[in-house]
């Protein structure tokens, strides 16, 4: 299995933190995963919110790319419909370069109406406007002359450079869940990415729908290989009571903000009872995070990104959670990196 830290830059009205420490400490984590060991630092993007939500993902990762050597650099998820994806073909290939191959772009189309309105792009279009925007970042990394002509983009004969470090172009995590999603999962070699709200029976359901499509749609199309990347608020402390102190002020403050956009779940309920709350967090002392780790393991998990820096928590607090996850409770991680 492999390790990652989320980074998304939270940090509500009210917080005694601030963005500038919020940064600064995002950063340092960043400094200090590669030398726990971690395989992954990812970040994730929203836009006009009220927590300042990370809006400039290539902005971040550009100065953790300069801060280190060897791990990986993600995305997950980029919400491409509301973005021109040459330029995010263009932006992603510098970051690849600067970075030394290193990047991994996650690519979603987005749910919150508000932010496409902010953005002026056309809601309505955004699946449309998703599946061409991924034909055209393809087309841009060969680096070689082509011309588009889709419902949504329309473009002369053209030539984008530079081209990524990576060839043929910079792997990709593709989000959604329904049975078009995966299927586009299937057929792009990604991995399955569940939401950071999928309890555990749920994330069990999308890996049963994505063998299925596997298994339908390998006999005639060439498929990568059964992963699953998986996103968990995590805290560890010495006791669990002590953790589950720690990171429900964070929990709380991230689950009321997807609600308040508009996600179709009542968290309500949850936020008082830590047996339900177990299936969303990982937040304990060392065995009880180790026993959440291995219920993932048996649904065949590859790839846990962890989000220690979760709004309101202080940084002395997100740091020691991360140090302690990758020495007191990660198993090994893989020989062969991603």
């Amino acid at each position: 299995m492999r390790y990652g830290v989320i980074f998304s830059c939270q940090d509500p009205e009210g917080s005694p933190i601030g963005h500038p420490a919020v940064y600064e400490s995002a950063l340092a984590c960043a400094v200090a995963a590669e030398e726990q060991g971690y395989d992954w630092i990812n970040v994730t993007e929203h836009h006009v919110a009220a927590d300042g939500y990370l809006p400039a993902l290539f902005v971040l990762l550009a100065a953790m790319a300069a801060r280190t050597e060897r791990i990986r650099l993600s995305t997950g998820m980029l919400i491409l419909t509301l973005h021109n994806p040459l330029r995010i073909a263009e932006e992603a290939a510098v970051l690849d370069i600067i970075s030394g191959g290193r990047v991994t772009l996650g690519v979603a189309a987005g749910y919150r109406q508000v932010e496409f309105a902010a953005m002026q792009v056309d809601y309505r279009t955004r699946g449309k406007r998703f599946v061409e925007s991924l034909e055209l970042m393809r087309l841009a990394w060969t680096g070689d002359p082509f011309t588009f002509s889709g419902d949504i983009f329309q473009l002369p004969e053209l030539v984008v450079r530079p081209v990524p470090i990576q060839r043929p172009g910079i792997p990709l995590w593709l989000g959604g869940t329904t049975e078009v999603a995966l299927r586009r999962v299937v057929r792009h070699g990604a991995p399955v990415f569940p939401g950071a709200t999928d309890e555990i029976a749920v994330v069990a359901q999308r890996m049963a729908s994505y063998d299925r499509l596997r298994a339908e749609i390998a006999p005639n199309h060439p498929v990568g290989p059964r992963e699953l990347v998986l996103p968990r608020l995590a805290v560890v402390a010495d006791s669990t009571k002590e953790a589950r102190r720690r990171a429900l002020p964070g929990i709380r403050a991230m689950l009321q903000t997807y609600q308040s956009w508009g996600l179709p779940v009542d968290f309500t309920q949850m936020l008082s009872n830590w047996d339900l709350l177990d299936d969303l967090v990982i937040a304990g002392d060392p065995d009880h995070c180790r026993a959440c780790v291995e219920r993932y393991a048996s649904l065949g998990l590859t790839d846990l990104l962890l989000q220690f820096a979760m709004p309101t928590l202080e940084p002395a607090v997100i740091a020691e959670s991360q140090a302690r996850f990758m020495a007191e409770v990660a198993t090994p991680a893989a020989e062969v990196r991603v």
